[in-house]
């Protein structure tokens, strides 16, 4: 029986809530129009956004797909799949019916380049195409064959876990980026909103390496290593191809002068960078994590209790957040990375406030946060004397 690795909730939490200041940078630049221009020309805030956009999905779905092997080896498909019903499309049918709406009202109020909505439906899903791809990896496991194609020898080398073995992953996966970045350019597929449904395929294909690779890290039992590598090889690979990386995303490139997307040939180049570099930083992110909550702790169960509400409501308070700032003149004030992080630590508040709300309440607590909530008996309780 493998061991118990703390850390990993801290990891649920910490990859999902680090949405938060990666989302209000982009609704400050992005959305909102006119944007900051101190934000927009701050080189702070376009590397700080690459820099956790290069591995927060990535690292999440690793878990993902490491969880859903365990869950469903563990409870059964059948089971298994009951489970992320009620905890993964019902929180999404949820949000789709009423904080998608939300967020398309405030979304047009910061612009109204934003008006035509999706397809016509006055829906804007910013946050919650992650849920979708999750789903997607969800049914694409359940029918994997119940007896494995390929021995497990086979597979333990795409790992990068044994000795000599890194270059076979790092290779594996800068191969399917570019495959993918030249799939998308010659099928003209967008990675935009205005056509979700090419967004959504571009998305899980950008993710369905991670989610992979932690499913094979439970089926070889190496969750042990694979989320407290203790290797050299990622903390040796990821600043190259991070600084490569930061030379081609469309987010750093206007800090350095450059057009915002690079050429053809150079989308390419960096969808290998990118897709080889999130695996490396990923390795990178769990072993620090590891060294951190090598223990449970009261705090990250918190975290993790709350972090799918607090998720799925944050962007609807960053919205109104930066809409207020909006309305104060904040566009002429100084100190724009100070600014973010302040903001930041706002919006993770108020998110914060709103969920305690939300499990306060079942009906609420079901929904968004998709798990029922077992009131606590009154009969039994003490009572007080003095």
């Amino acid at each position: 029986m493998q061991q118990r690795l703390h850390h990993l909730d801290a990891a649920r939490a910490v990859l999902l809530l680090l949405g938060i200041p990666f989302h209000v940078g982009t609704t400050a630049t992005m959305i909102l129009s006119p944007g900051f221009p101190a934000w927009m020309a701050n080189p702070v805030l376009g590397v700080g956004l690459s820099f956790i956009h290069s591995f927060r999905m990535s690292a999440f779905f690793i878990l993902a797909g490491y969880f859903s092997g365990m869950a469903s080896a563990r409870r059964g498909r059948r089971s298994w799949l009951g489970d992320r019903m009620m905890r993964v499309a019902l929180p999404l049918v949820a949000s789709i019916a009423s904080l998608a709406v939300i967020q398309y009202h405030l979304k047009v109020m910061l612009s109204a380049a934003w008006a035509p909505g999706l397809y016509g439906w006055p829906l804007a899903f910013e946050h919650l195409w992650f849920l979708i791809v999750l789903l997607g990896f969800v049914f694409t496991y359940a029918l994997r064959p119940r007896r494995a194609v390929v021995r497990d020898g086979v597979w333990r080398p795409l790992l990068g876990l044994d000795r000599g073995t890194w270059p076979i992953p790092l290779l594996a996966l800068a191969a399917w980026g570019a495959g993918l970045a030249w799939g998308a350019q010659v099928l003209g597929l967008q990675d935009n909103e205005a056509v979700f449904e090419q967004e959504l395929l571009l998305r899980y294909g950008q993710y369905l390496p991670a989610f992979v690779i932690g499913a094979l890290g439970w089926r070889l039992k190496l969750g042990n290593r694979l989320f407290a590598f203790d290797g050299r090889w990622p903390w040796l690979a990821a600043p190259p191809l991070m600084l490569g990386h930061f030379l081609l995303d469309p987010l750093v490139r206007p800090h350095l002068g450059w057009e915002g997307d690079p050429a053809p040939a150079l989308r390419i180049m960096d969808g290998a960078l990118a897709c080889a570099l999130t695996y490396a930083m990923s390795l990178i992110v769990f072993r620090l994590l590891a060294h951190l909550f090598d223990r449970p702790s009261r705090a990250v169960s918190f975290l993790v209790d709350g972090a799918m509400a607090i998720y799925l409501f944050h962007m609807i308070v960053a919205m109104l957040v930066i809409l207020g700032l909006a309305k104060l003149g904040a566009a002429d004030w100084p100190f724009p990375t100070m600014q973010w992080a302040a903001l930041s630590a706002l919006v993770l508040g108020l998110s914060i406030l709103v969920f305690l709300v939300v499990r306060r309440i079942p009906l609420l607590a079901v929904v968004f946060g998709g798990q029922r909530v077992t009131p606590r008996p009154r009969g039994n309780t003490p009572a007080k004397t003095g």
